[in-house]
């Protein structure tokens, strides 16, 4: 009795140790994930403002007339009118437009227009390069001596030329709390999906440590079955990957797609076509970015693969083959009844051989065939032209860390079923799934 109580407390004393060591990995990893976000989301607020800086430096390009580089008071209002109307707002504070004598050619500051001072060698390097850069702004320097009212700010300065040539440094200052309060608002849409996950990890494992101490002549039963969670795991998080893509990154660069397109026709009227030109080429870049984005959401999570079944889902799969010269044939029987779990161990296992395919293969055809060969039984073959694989090689990936088809293979057993790869140098791949339709 004592030993089993011994072998008990041994047990119990092992699985505490283990939760234990768990929880503070978790702590540690949401502490270092939530730093490197912060930081990620503050550097991805500061290229924002890079952005809508560098729009607003090519917006007021034409007004840098020889006028008002030589001062004159008319064209100088003219600018600053522009300037307060068009940029200045509650987040951008200061604008100044510098020479390369780095003396001050305009600022809605008054009291700085026709003060001199050294511009650093990043500075000169943006005004004779036309680039944007950005840095931290040092407040203890004379020419932002009232700007320190404002705290922390950001200088974003922007090489821009005047309408006779004159190479020129567009200057703004922006509030750093409003840059902190958007990458807040970016870190905001990422904390729950990396603390939820992490979360839902310490969560899962207690009652495995547990379970393992208790069952363990069913270890193998009980790795198939965390297996399969480990796969309804990953299909959630791909579904909430995917809604917040789509709620938030797809959404925001449509958005932006359409301010910038706006913004052409905005610049055509004013006359300035090479700007409006160039503000439409963004644009397109954007909704090129948006077709792609949409196309990896369909592959992370099939939304018609239960709704409106498996063949909706494999059409949208290999939709995108034929945008890179691949021809697909896809053949599916709609007499077929499936379960939920069947349709997703077919669809993923299609979706891991053409994603090997694209990545590998170099095939111009590929063939995704689904059928029923027997009674309550369902084949998928997926196959293609590309150059194939001899055994060794294929061997040799796996033992490399590529088990994507391998974890299909083992829960393809654990549905009664099996999962073959055929392939050989210069004949293509054909990888078959067989198993019950229940």
């Amino acid at each position: 009795m004592s030993k089993e109580r011994g072998q008990r407390d041994l047990a119990r004393n092992a699985v505490l140790w283990f939760i234990a060591a768990d929880l503070v990995a978790v702590v540690l990893i949401a502490g270092v994930g939530l730093a490197v976000a912060r930081r990620i989301a503050t550097n991805e607020a500061i290229r924002d403002a890079r952005a809508v800086i560098e729009t607003d430096a090519r917006h007021v390009t034409p007004a840098l007339t020889s006028g008002l580089l030589a001062g004159d008071p008319s064209a100088s209002d003219r600018f600053d009118a522009l300037v307060r109307s068009r940029v200045l707002s509650d987040s951008l504070v200061r604008v100044k437009l510098w020479d390369i004598n780095g003396q001050i050619l305009y600022s809605d500051d008054p009291d700085l227009v026709g003060e001199t001072y050294p511009l650093g060698s990043e500075e000169l390097e943006a005004l004779n390069a036309g680039s944007t850069a950005a840095d931290f702004s040092d407040l203890s320097k004379p020419e932002n001596r009232n700007e320190r009212s404002y705290g922390r700010l950001v200088e974003v300065y922007s090489g821009v030329k005047g309408a006779d040539g004159t190479p020129l440094l567009f200057e703004a200052y922006v509030r750093f709390d409003r840059l902190s309060e958007n990458s807040s608002r970016i870190l905001a849409d990422f904390a729950p999906a990396l603390l939820g996950g992490l979360l839902a990890l310490f969560a899962i494992q207690i009652p495995l440590a547990l379970g393992l101490t208790r069952r363990v002549e069913r270890a193998e039963a009980e790795q198939l079955q965390l297996l399969q969670h480990a796969v309804d795991i990953s299909e959630r998080e791909r579904g909430r990957i995917a809604a917040d893509l789509h709620d938030s990154v797809v959404q925001g660069l449509a958005g932006s797609s359409m301010s910038l397109s706006a913004m052409a026709a905005e610049a055509e009227r004013e006359g300035n076509l090479s700007a409006a030109q160039r503000l439409r080429d963004r644009a397109a870049e954007l909704r090129q970015w948006v077709r792609e984005l949409r196309s990896l959401i369909v592959t992370m999570v099939p939304p018609r693969l239960h709704e409106e079944g498996l063949a909706a889902a494999l059409s949208d799969l290999t939709s995108s083959l034929g945008s890179r010269g691949v021809e697909v044939a896809l053949e599916v029987d709609p007499t077929l009844q499936l379960s939920d779990t069947t349709e997703a161990l077919l669809f993923r296992t299609a979706q891991e051989a053409i994603r090997n395919t694209l990545a590998h293969a170099e095939a111009t055809k590929v063939q995704v065939r689904v059928a029923q060969p027997a009674e309550g039984r369902v084949q998928l073959v997926v196959s293609d032209n590309g150059k194939g694989i001899d055994a060794d090689e294929l061997a040799k990936a796996r033992a490399g860390g590529h088990v994507g088809l391998q974890l299909l293979s083992e829960l393809a057993e654990q549905s009664r079923g099996e999962l073959k790869v055929d392939s050989s140098p210069g004949q293509g791949t054909t990888v078959t799934l067989e198993l019950g339709t229940a």
